[in-house]
């Protein structure tokens, strides 16, 4: 009874986001979609336009795929505690097809923004960086994942549309062999779009560190989004104190892990003795102008979040998570930023046409994230696991 009472009361809130909402999102998209076709068309500005697209490309994608990969997580291990959550970190896979669209704009613009695109290494190197060769499997890849994707969220929502028509056990089985995709094709997206920007740098872990990144902004959005929506839409009964902190834990526990895969990337660096792997991290990390901005990404990634989410207050009280959540948020932006740009070029310098392509990539994300929870039941009353309205695990 507990079930179907939630489902009417959830699926009772239509038009639970104003248009007026989806429309101001929609035109912060455009207006950051014309500030990049303006500044790609401009020979000053043009270099830092094809940057910036880049960097928010990588960011966003990791944190649309990576919610998706939560949901998988959380039905793989059969997680109560995340259930309500289920949906909100699904809804972040619509913003995928967009996706598509950008990798493909930044392949016809491949000479603006990688650097190997009209170069030759005379090395091993030299096949695995030739253009046709990096399009072909970026984007098969990158199909395949939005096809798995597609089939894993659609059978999510038929468990709460219409349940005789899908089983929750194929949705479950279909999680696994989601993850390991998205582990293989967005350690691909990390070698060609980051690492290999310096092409005589390399890092074994630098896949792990990019898609384990992906997933842990995931979770700090679907704790921003969430905590939103309980509030403005009265989702308390689904989405209670226990939730968040249980959420919470988890980050500033994923706090943790983004620091140790940093510093495993360093240690092999000195333990080994491999001063030729030592540019790429000196001047991030002991050259300005990025010696700074590489100590405000290591604040709001590991010490300001980590620090900030032990007391358990910070994790209940949705205002304080919300902020800490987004200061995290913004410093795995920023470490993305700090990545890339060094590989190309040696100033911080931005322009307004890079403040307004970003925040055009945040108003589109948000806005096909809020259309997808406007068309689809927010709380998946559908879910085996989900047990109703007022469901404290407290962590169990």
């Amino acid at each position: 009874m507990e079930k179907i009472d939630a489902a009417q009361d959830v699926m009772g809130k239509t038009g639970r986001v104003p248009k007026w909402i989806l429309l101001f999102l929609g035109g912060i998209g455009a207006v950051g979609a014309l500030a990049f076709a303006l500044a790609a068309i401009s020979d000053e500005q043009s270099s830092g336009a094809w940057r910036v697209l880049l960097i928010n490309f990588l960011f966003w994608t990791a944190v649309a795929q990576g919610g998706v990969i939560f949901s998988c997580v959380l039905r793989i291990t059969n997680a109560r505690w995340g259930r309500s959550f289920l949906r909100i970190s699904e809804s972040f896979g619509s913003f995928l097809p967009v996706s598509m669209v950008l990798l493909i704009v930044i392949f016809l613009g491949a000479e603006h923004v990688l650097p190997y695109a009209d170069h030759h290494y005379h090395t091993p190197k030299d096949v695995w960086l030739s253009m046709p060769f990096v399009v072909l499997r970026n984007l098969l890849g990158f199909t395949l994942m939005l096809f798995l994707t597609y089939r894993y969220v659609r059978g999510s929502l038929l468990l709460d549309i219409d349940p005789a028509k899908t089983d929750f056990a194929r949705v479950k089985k279909l999680a696994p062999f989601l993850v390991g995709s998205y582990a293989v094709v967005f350690s691909l997206f990390s070698w060609d779009f980051m690492m290999s920007l310096d092409p005589h740098w390399f890092s074994t872990l630098f896949g792990p560190y990019y898609f384990i990144g992906g997933l842990i902004s995931a979770v700090a959005m679907t704790i921003i989004v969430s905590a939103t929506l309980s509030r403005y839409l009265n989702l308390k009964n689904y989405l209670s104190d226990y939730h968040f902190w249980d959420i919470g834990k988890m980050l500033n526990g994923f706090a943790l892990l983004w620091a140790y895969l940093m510093f495993s990337q360093l240690l092999p660096i000195w333990y080994a003795n491999m001063p030729e792997e030592t540019g790429f991290v000196i001047k991030r990390i002991a050259e300005e102008p990025f010696r700074t901005f590489a100590w405000a990404v290591l604040t709001c990634c590991f010490i300001f979040p980590f620090v900030s989410f032990m007391p358990r207050t910070h994790k209940i009280v949705t205002p304080i998570a919300v902020f800490i959540s987004t200061v995290f948020l913004c410093g795995l932006w920023m470490d993305k930023f700090l990545l890339i740009t060094p590989s190309l070029t040696a100033s911080l310098q931005t322009s307004a046409y890079e403040v307004l392509i970003t925040l055009g990539f945040a108003g589109s994300f948000l806005c096909t994230v809020l259309f997808f929870l406007n068309r689809f039941p927010i709380i998946p009353f559908g879910d085996p696991f989900f047990d109703g309205p007022n469901s404290h695990h407290g962590g169990h």
